[in-house]
């Protein structure tokens, strides 16, 4: 595999920084070599300068900003980092976050120097928050490029992705005293995308949360699919509602 240079991304890029303590350590292998060998030089687009210098110990902490950039508000443990090859990296003394905007996954063994982990070089890996994982992985099926988190897997039945999509949008408001326009607000708005995968060959399905488009992509299961349906009646359609629509259709 092609070694990627390592560079660090300067503290100035990340936005302020403000007292906390997270701290943790990843799985220590050597099969597939130390996390170092993975890491990209990808910089960070459209985070603001810091105004002080020193470690990141918090993140979605941008004023005048509605919703978040980073899935995590602090660092976070990692585990179970494997590459391509399937062999489990050494990623002991990192720390981890997972920016949504891009889709690049960040790591940091001081909270100053901050990294991406190539893309192309690590296949899977887990982060840890409050003992709660996130599984991530490639999905050659969907888009071999990106991380997916895993919500359902199975190798006899359905399978649920998500893929993180966040969309900024800048404050722009404007008033001339009578008509006002834009927003006032810096916005992140999470537009995630979801998909299912069934056995064998199938290809994956985009999915959203209208019943409809639903139902259409199970139409195999479609009884069991609607006996889903009416016995959560009652309960909103969204990610929750997914998964445990999958995880019934499997059992």
């Amino acid at each position: 595999m092609k070694k990627l240079v390592l560079s660090f991304i300067s503290v100035s890029v990340l936005f302020t920084a403000v007292k906390a303590q997270f701290a943790g350590q990843g799985k220590v292998t050597s099969a597939g070599g130390n996390l170092n060998q993975y890491l990209n030089r990808t910089i960070l687009e459209g985070v603001k300068p810091n105004a002080k210098a020193g470690a990141i110990n918090a993140f979605n902490n941008e004023e005048n900003t509605r919703g978040t950039r980073f899935l995590f508000d602090t660092w976070v443990n990692g585990d179970s980092v494997t590459n391509t090859q399937g062999n489990y990296i050494n990623t002991e003394s990192f720390l981890f976050n997972f920016d949504k905007l891009s889709g690049n996954v960040l790591v940091t063994q001081d909270k100053i120097n901050i990294m991406s982990v190539a893309p192309d070089g690590i296949n899977s890996f887990i982060l840890k928050d409050n003992d709660k994982p996130y599984i991530f992985e490639h999905v050659n099926k969907i888009d071999p490029s990106g991380f997916f988190l895993e919500l359902v897997k199975s190798e006899s039945g359905y399978s649920l992705y998500k893929m993180f999509k966040t969309k900024f949008t800048e404050a722009n408001f404007k008033s001339d005293g009578v008509v006002q326009t834009g927003i006032q607000e810096n916005e992140y708005k999470d537009e995630s995308r979801y998909y299912i995968i069934g056995t064998g060959a199938a290809a994956a399905k985009l999915i959203n949360f209208k019943p409809k488009v639903i139902k259409a992509a199970l139409e195999e299961k479609k009884d069991k699919t609607d006996a889903y349906f009416k016995q959560h009646k009652n309960d909103a359609v969204d990610e929750n509602f997914l998964t445990g629509l999958i995880i019934f259709l499997n059992n």
